[in-house]
C-alpha cells in the first residue's frame, strides 16, 4: 500500500481555489489531511466546474462516473468524499477501472503517479472522448493530459491543459482556471 504524505492544509493562505473548490467551514491552519484527502475533495470538485457534452452521459439522469486507474487506497478515499453526494442532479458514483479501454464510459480518470509509464497510452486512447483525465506525474499536461495536481510548499496545486479539455469537447469554468498555477491554452 502506497503511503500517503501529510500535506499542511493552511486554508486561508489557500484563499480562493479552496473556497470555490472546497464545501464547508475553513480548517484551521494547524489541521493535517492527507494528500489524498485533498486530491480527492478537488476531483469530486472537478464535477462542479465542468460541463461534458450530453452524449458523453448514457442519459439524462445517468450519474457522474469518477474512475480510478488501479489505485485501491486512493479510490477508498474519493468514495468517503463523494458518498451521497449529488452535482447538477446526477448521482457521483466513484468507479475502479483497470484500462483506458474501461474509461470510457467515465467523465472524469484519476491516474496516480504508479500508472505514470501508461499515461501517455491512455491519453492517447481517450483523446477523442469527453473523460477528464487527472494526474499527479511530472509532464501529465503536457503529454496531452488535462488536469495535473503538483505539489508545492506543501500544498497540492493545479495544472490545466485548456487547450486538451476544449477537444475533448469540456468546458472548463474560469473560475477553476483562475486557480490553475499553469494553464495550456
Amino acid at each position: 500500500m502506497q503511503c500517503r504524505r501529510q500535506v499542511r492544509m493552511c486554508w486561508p493562505l489557500l484563499g480562493t481555489a479552496l473556497l470555490l473548490l472546497l464545501p464547508g467551514p475553513p480548517l484551521s491552519c494547524a489541521q493535517n489531511v492527507s494528500e489524498y484527502q485533498v486530491k480527492a475533495a478537488y476531483l469530486y470538485n472537478f464535477s462542479k466546474f465542468v460541463e461534458w457534452p450530453a452524449q458523453a452521459f448514457a442519459s439524462p439522469v445517468a450519474p457522474i462516473r469518477l474512475c480510478v486507474l488501479k489505485d485501491q487506497a486512493f479510490e477508498s478515499e474519493l468514495n468517503q468524499v463523494v458518498k451521497g453526494k449529488m452535482v447538477g442532479g446526477r448521482a457521483v458514483t466513484v468507479v475502479p477501472v483497470q484500462t483506458a479501454e474501461q474509461s470510457l464510459g467515465c467523465q472524469i480518470l484519476f491516474i496516480a503517479s504508479s500508472q505514470d509509464k501508461q499515461s501517455r497510452q491512455i491519453i492517447d486512447t481517450l483523446r477523442n472522448s469527453s473523460v477528464l483525465t487527472v494526474g499527479e506525474s511530472d509532464g501529465f499536461v503536457e503529454k496531452g493530459g488535462i488536469i495535473n495536481f503538483v505539489l508545492q510548499d506543501d500544498r497540492v496545486q493545479l495544472q490545466v491543459n485548456h487547450k486538451a479539455a476544449t477537444q475533448a469537447g469540456l468546458h472548463i469554468s474560469s473560475r477553476l482556471l483562475s486557480v490553475a498555477k499553469l494553464v495550456i491554452q
